[in-house]
């Protein structure tokens, strides 16, 4: 029986329009009120993943930037929150900054964007939590909650400087889905070790719990919940160490997943 689903964003519960579609808005709302706990499980910031998880009312801790930060939704407590220390953030913001990369750096709560599409945003229109910034070295005056930088040469380039560097103290997933991208925490963490955390938090059995997702990063899911589904957009490494594969991000793949595996109408 399922009792805890945990859903990625960008790729999988998201579109390629960042909205949810009715028919999986409609099944997590489903599940959710049969007692089922949605845990969104991201590679992105908190305020992201709040502002997904009110749409939808639910209610049990996030997992965010790749299992570094757990946070409630309501209450803002916080199960887990691994942080970069400061002039090893400053360090990466400096790489960043001198290199033009796409970044998104949180800290304070405040995700600073550096991004392509920049002169199509309206700052005013923009959350209280997420702020447009030419450069990013200077908001990083403690320690960081992480990095989202994307584009493969920039991942390369990246992670070829610190890797080796600071393997023992970050962690840095890597991401290829409609683009390539590395998430960068304190460390250890990664989406499996962070689901497993909230499952006890819940009293919930690993062998209760699902797991949906399309990326390289999500394969820590599946290797602790009991069902993993990979979505038809998928890369082929992540369908392989999949239970099942559902239809992709565009066709309601997570509305498929949750009506087989946890509603029983599959």
């Amino acid at each position: 029986m399922i009792r805890l689903i945990a859903l990625d964003l960008d790729g999988t519960l998201l579109g390629p329009d960042m909205r949810i579609s009715a028919e999986d808005t409609e099944a997590v709302v489903a599940a959710r009120d049969q007692g089922i706990h949605i845990v969104l499980n991201t590679s992105r910031w908190y305020g992201l993943a709040q502002r997904t998880a009110r749409k939808l009312e639910i209610k049990a801790p996030m997992i965010c930037m790749s299992g570094a930060h757990v946070q409630e939704p309501d209450n803002g407590a916080e199960l887990l929150h691994l942080k970069i220390p400061t002039e090893i953030a400053q360090e990466i913001a400096t790489l960043c900054d001198e290199n033009r990369y796409e970044t998104y750096t949180t800290v304070h709560g405040v995700t600073y964007m550096r991004t392509p599409m920049a002169a199509q945003i309206d700052p005013a229109r923009l959350p209280n939590d997420m702020k447009l910034a030419e450069t990013h070295i200077e908001h990083i005056t403690s320690p960081t909650t992480g990095f989202v930088v994307f584009g493969e040469e920039a991942v390369n380039a990246l992670l070829g400087k610190i890797e080796e560097k600071y393997a023992d103290l970050l962690a840095f997933p890597v991401g290829t889905g409609e683009q390539v991208y590395v998430t960068i925490t304190g460390g250890p963490a990664d989406k499996g070790t962070a689901l497993r955390l909230v499952c006890e938090y819940l009293e919930v059995p690993l062998e209760d719990a699902m797991a949906v997702g399309d990326a390289e990063p999500d394969l820590d899911m599946f290797a602790v919940a009991a069902t993993g589904v990979a979505m038809g957009n998928a890369v082929d490494s992540v369908k392989e160490q999949a239970d099942a594969v559902a239809p992709s991000n565009t066709e309601a793949g997570v509305a498929w997943a949750i009506r087989k595996f946890a509603l029983g109408d599959g």
